[in-house]
């Protein structure tokens, strides 16, 4: 790979005056021969300006080491740039496909035309064009000029997969050097001339703002101070808007924090000061233990559980949490008259340029974002509120401003991830398998935060994320969901709603494989016998239909590669968990330490179906990161509210996982030839659940709520 680029707007004019070949506004190449490929999604260590470069480069037929990547800003032509749901390569793999491919066919044309011969007697490889008969070639930079002025191809042939020299194999990341070399840009790495800092104070409670700031007299005195500014609260739905606070304007960071922590500030009464975390979790609970709205129905669930001799009930419960990255938010932006250039790390600079638009009335032709790279996001940077309070405070003193968060900001005013009950119950047959069965979810939905206030009911999409579209079904059962207003902001997180619908589907799984007197892997390829495709409440992606087949392979490989059927060494246990999310197959194995009071994992068994997947390693990185994200939600992570607050500001009270807590991953990818699916969130929700069974499974009791430890 040639470099990493953090340039944006590529068109180059070369010295000798000719235009690059530009088929597409992902790919452009240069005279010079160099091939700069522009990634249109944010970087957030999941590799993604790799995966593109290497799909592009595939059907181009490049040189990867003439190859650089440049960065998007924002902009429609794009496409979508929202850079979540697991969904980068699913749904640009052929666009990109399509041109690496035109480019290569121009550029074929172009030497066919000067040698006066067909192009199918010319082929593209190792960056040129080639004519075997004659054994000639031309290096693709002096065909530019000539292939420039042909036709783009509106479909181009693709190349057969047996002849992928990129697709499917292990690329270091374009930016790695960079990042182990502290080169890498990030939000609070970019520098603007005549730039000052934003250090905010939040309200303590969503929906207060400032009334009245005292500023100390040493802070006057210092005279890298240069002031504050309230910022009211929004009125009206929450949304991206900016929360009420006090930004603390200094020449660095080290002003803004030190006179930041001895502002008295007096703030407004809001209506949430009243919302507690424990008195919602009891509503929730509240909410499973009648009917909700009925999902689906089928047969007479109600009646056989109201009759039945015997039956299971539980009910599992997960807290808030956070995403807590690394990377605090920051925001820089640079307001001159009627435009506005913003530099930050988010996840969808669309969705940040349109947000300004409609918060501030710029154009929309004179608001640009660009995105930095991002250190960690899980889902928090797709919300731009620190962004609009960048363009705010820059607008209002007429000068650069980049806005900082502290990680005690970044936990206060995450868009949380909402806190859920579920409550099973079921009765066995004489074969031990359900023959009736009844699930109820109650959590806030994510939509009464950032579209719909007045939503209390979940969304369908919130739904089949593990609930409505459930692998496991009987002839009567009844699928119900119920909703709760929170007192503060709900959000998506790396695998959403995934995350405790898959504790309660694995972990009821394994208590009526218990009562069965079955092995739980046994139990659940029992329970999937002659079932092809699952449908829940929302239709299946063409070409991505929820296979049956494709959930017992992977639990099958996950199975003999974690040696399940062989007895362990004393005082360990293994528990399992499979999932279906973002489209792909997901199953894990945990082995725990019985001897050890917080059942330490040692080992973790990853297999991983998503279809075609463009680069290995980053594939197999995204799984050992997703069993680490996952574990720090099942072991200890949990956030709690009293008078409206937070009560955890850091990571001394938001317990993540720590590097002793990282067992010893082995992940294997199952080589398919599906589409493509998503990568960065399906190893996440298989994690809690399975942790909880091999607890059980250890000697230890039966664990039905988050946190485990």
């Amino acid at each position: 790979m040639g470099s990493y680029a953090y340039t944006t707007g590529f068109n180059p004019v070369f010295a000798n005056g000719t235009q690059s070949l530009s088929p597409s506004v992902y790919l452009e190449v240069g005279a010079d021969g160099t091939v700069t490929v522009t990634c249109h999604r944010s970087e957030m260590g999941q590799g993604i300006k790799t995966a593109v470069a290497q799909v592009v480069c595939e059907e181009l037929e490049a040189d990867w080491d003439q190859v650089v990547v440049a960065q998007a800003e924002g902009d429609a032509k794009y496409g979508d740039q929202n850079t979540d749901g697991s969904r980068s390569i699913k749904n640009f793999f052929v666009p990109l496909r399509n041109a690496g491919a035109a480019a290569r066919e121009m550029l074929v044309q172009a030497a066919a035309d000067s040698w006066g011969v067909a192009p199918d007697e010319c082929e593209a490889r190792e960056h040129a064009v080639h004519h075997e008969t004659s054994a000639r070639s031309i290096p693709f930079g002096e065909l530019v000029n000539a292939a420039s002025k042909l036709d783009v191809p509106t479909n181009p042939t693709l190349k057969a997969r047996e002849n992928w020299n990129h697709i499917g194999k292990a690329r270091i990341h374009v930016d790695a050097y960079d990042v182990a070399t502290g080169t890498a840009t990030y939000g609070a790495d970019v520098t603007l001339p005549n730039m000052a800092i934003a250090v905010m104070v939040h309200a303590p409670v969503l929906g207060s703002s400032p009334l009245e700031v005292k500023v100390p007299d040493s802070a006057n005195e210092n005279a890298r101070f240069i002031g504050i500014e309230k910022i009211n609260a929004a009125p009206g739905p929450i949304g991206f808007n900016p929360v009420g606070s006090v930004a603390v304007i200094a020449e660095d960071t080290y002003t803004g924090i030190r006179v930041a922590k001895d502002l008295e500030i007096t703030w407004s009464e809001s209506p949430n000061r009243t919302f507690d975390s424990d008195t919602f979790q009891q509503s929730l609970r509240d909410g499973v233990k009648s009917t909700g709205k009925v999902w689906h129905e089928v047969g007479d669930a109600d009646a056989l559980l109201s009759n039945a001799e015997e039956k299971i009930d539980a009910v599992y419960e997960t807290p808030f949490l956070s995403h807590a990255p690394m990377e605090p938010p920051s925001a820089i932006a640079n307001v001159v008259d009627d435009s506005v250039e913003v530099l930050a790390p988010v996840q969808d600079p669309q969705t940040t340029r349109n947000t300004i638009v409609g918060v501030q009335g710029f154009a929309i032709e004179n608001v640009k974002v660009t995105p930095t790279l991002l250190g960690g996001a899980f889902g928090r940077k797709s919300k731009p509120d620190f962004v609009l309070e960048a363009v705010e405070l820059s607008k209002r003193l007429k000068r650069p401003i980049r806005v900082q968060w502290q990680r005690e900001n970044d936990l206060q005013y995450d868009y949380f991830h909402a806190p859920s009950v579920q409550r099973y119950e079921a009765t066995l047959g004489e074969d031990g398998m359900p023959i009736a069965w009844r699930q109820r979810t109650a959590f806030p939905s994510i939509m009464s935060t950032v579209a719909a206030p007045n939503m209390v009911e979940p969304a369908n999409w919130e739904l089949d994320m593990g609930f409505t579209n459930t692998p496991y079904r009987c002839e009567n059962q009844s699928i119900e969901a119920t909703g709760l207003k929170a007192g503060v902001r709900i959000g998506w997180l790396r695998s959403v709603c995934n995350i405790f619908h898959a504790f309660g589907a694995n972990v009821f799984i394994d208590e009526l494989a218990e009562k069965a007197g079955m092995d739980p892997i046994d139990y659940r390829l029992a329970m999937w016998k002659g079932m092809d495709t699952v449908q829940g409440a929302l239709p299946s992606e063409p070409g991505h239909e929820f296979k049956i087949e494709r959930l017992r392979n992977v639990l099958n490989r996950v199975r003999a590669n974690s040696n399940w059927d062989e007895k362990l060494a004393a005082g360990r246990a293994l528990g399992v968990a499979v999932h279906h999310s973002f489209l792909s197959y997901v199953a894990t194995v945990l082995e725990v330490d019985a001897s050890d009071p917080d059942y330490r994992v040692t080992d973790a068994h990853v297999v991983l179906d998503c279809g075609t997947y463009v680069n290995a390693d980053t594939c197999v990185a995204q799984m050992e990161g997703a069993v680490v994200f996952g574990l720090s939600a099942a072991q200890r992570a949990k956030l709690t509210f009293k008078d409206g607050a937070i009560q955890e500001n850091n990571f001394d009270g938001y317990l993540i996982a720590r590097m002793p807590d990282a067992p010893s991953i082995s992940v294997e990818l199952v080589n398919s030839e599906q589409l493509p699916a998503g990568v960065g969130e399906p190893g996440v929700p298989p994690v809690a659940p399975a942790l909880s069974n091999a607890i059980y499974r250890a000697g230890g009791d039966r664990r039905r709520s988050l946190p485990l430890i």
